[in-house]
């Protein structure tokens, strides 16, 4: 799947300390989209959603779900950017819907790890390259491997392989 100039959007569920969490990310992201959308309330139309939304750690599910954010917004790729438990995501985001995105949920930020990561990650994208063949470079998925430089995350490939034109 190509995405033309795609739209990255910032939606914060999370407060004030998902408030200053999307303004460090979006300081970083920003110069590589032409077009840039916030909210604090309904999910802005994007192709990129930057979702910041604490997880219930028991799973249940919030109203509205992450899965139905991420439709709504028309997202196709989309990263829950607050931390959250490995637990939690698997019990609240569910399995795929009637909508294909790919989603990465983050467990452990590492801080300015995060920004630099998906900063690579999208100028790769710009450059034609798949989302999913990127991912595995920049941090390849080896059991008991773990990566200093890159935020501890799980990755739904649910919509593929996702470039940017």
């Amino acid at each position: 799947m190509r995405i033309a100039n795609p739209a990255i959007g910032f939606l914060n569920h999370a407060g004030a300390a998902g408030a200053l969490l999307s303004q460090a990310d979006q300081r970083v992201l920003i110069p590589l989209f032409k077009e840039l959308r916030t909210s604090e309330d309904l999910p802005p139309r994007c192709d990129v959603l930057f979702l910041y939304r604490n997880i219930n750690p028991e799973g249940s599910a919030s109203t509205p779900t992450v899965r139905e954010l991420i439709k709504s917004a028309g997202a196709r790729v989309a990263v829950i950017a607050s931390e959250n438990s490995s637990d939690a995501y698997i019990k609240s985001v569910g399995r795929r819907t009637d909508w294909f995105a790919n989603i990465v949920m983050v467990v452990n930020r590492k801080d300015d790890k995060f920004g630099l990561f998906f900063q690579r990650l999208f100028a790769e994208m710009f450059k034609g390259r798949s989302m999913l063949m990127v991912w595995a470079e920049l941090a390849p998925q080896i059991p008991g491997r773990t990566h200093a430089d890159v935020p501890d995350s799980i990755m739904a490939a649910e919509a593929g392989h996702i470039t940017f034109q």
